[in-house]
């Protein structure tokens, strides 16, 4: 018995050896992989990573709508505003979100979420080309991934990222997953971005044909709704800072551009109202949190 037992505790011993050693070799992989990122250094391969592992954990989560006429219309909307855009090589995905909030987003790498509730509001196509390609231009100009940079250098998610190398397992990579899309979907962009994201949008929408006085005619139709219904807080202006001064440039921008783009812009296309009687017919919006907390 004495010799089966030592035997026995040899045997563990070996076996946890083995097991230490492999999960020593795999921490010392993991963080060389995410040494960029605890280090604050989002560079445009870690971005890409980032926003596809964020999006394939939250796109389980949120009411994400399946009508396949209704997200090849967006997509097509959007792809053809990211070829004008100045990162057109990457895959840009587009999701209508089933959910009655005013709210459009970015994730890093080129995942965009626009809600039904704001297209909904929309009245012609240069509106909704208009709130893609404001997500585009912060792509484009990698806002997301800088909001990244600026939460890990503030450590707020060092301690997540850390808890992914010493767990390791799955249920924790996809905690951290939501809890980053959680901050990145809640969180709200600078003034600074969000003109830049304007300007951008001008340029795009431009060089794609549309009109871009869509993007004005539509920040002033959620500004007189909010007007109209003060105690509504519309989730648009949560995440998208607003102020007049902002419409006052973007339509300076537009004024300045107009005279060198291109006759015959469209504003509307004879597909659009059949398009939003379709979003119209869609089944209720769940009520459940786009982006659960774990």
């Amino acid at each position: 018995m004495s010799h089966g037992g030592a035997s026995g505790r040899s045997r563990a011993r070996t076996v946890g050896s083995t097991v230490r050693a492999r999960f020593a070799r795999w921490l010392g992989v993991a963080a060389l992989a995410v040494a960029p990122v605890l280090a604050g250094c989002v560079n445009e391969e870690t971005e890409q990573e980032i926003g596809d592992q964020i999006a394939a954990q939250i796109n389980t989560q949120l009411p994400l709508v399946t009508d396949p006429a209704l997200n090849l219309y967006v997509t097509r909307v959007g792809r053809l505003i990211a070829r004008h855009s100045d990162r057109p090589e990457l895959h840009y995905r587009f999701y209508i979100v089933n959910s009655p909030g005013v709210n459009a987003f970015a994730l890093p790498g080129g995942h965009i979420y626009i809600n039904r509730g704001l297209i909904e509001r929309t009245r012609n196509v240069s509106e909704l080309a208009a709130v893609l390609a404001h997500e585009i231009g912060h792509v484009a100009a990698r806002h997301g991934a800088r909001m990244l940079e600026r939460q890990l250098r503030t450590g707020s998610l060092i301690s997540v990222l850390y808890r992914v190398i010493l767990g390791g397992e799955p249920q924790i990579l996809d905690q951290t997953a939501l809890r980053l899309g959680s901050i990145l979907w809640t969180a709200s962009n600078s003034r600074k971005s969000e003109i830049e994201a304007d300007e951008l949008a001008v340029r795009y929408l431009i060089a794609s044909g549309v009109d871009p006085r869509g993007i004005v005619t539509f920040l002033n139709g959620l500004l007189r709704e909010e007007a109209r219904n003060p105690r509504r807080n519309l989730e648009w202006f949560s995440t998208h800072p607003m102020t007049v001064d902002r419409i006052t440039e973007t339509n300076r921008e537009i004024l300045a551009e107009l005279p060198t783009a291109p006759p015959g812009l469209a504003r509307d296309i004879p597909s659009y109202p059949a398009f939003l009687e379709r979003v119209r017919a869609l089944p209720p919006p769940p009520m459940a949190n786009p982006v659960p907390m774990p």
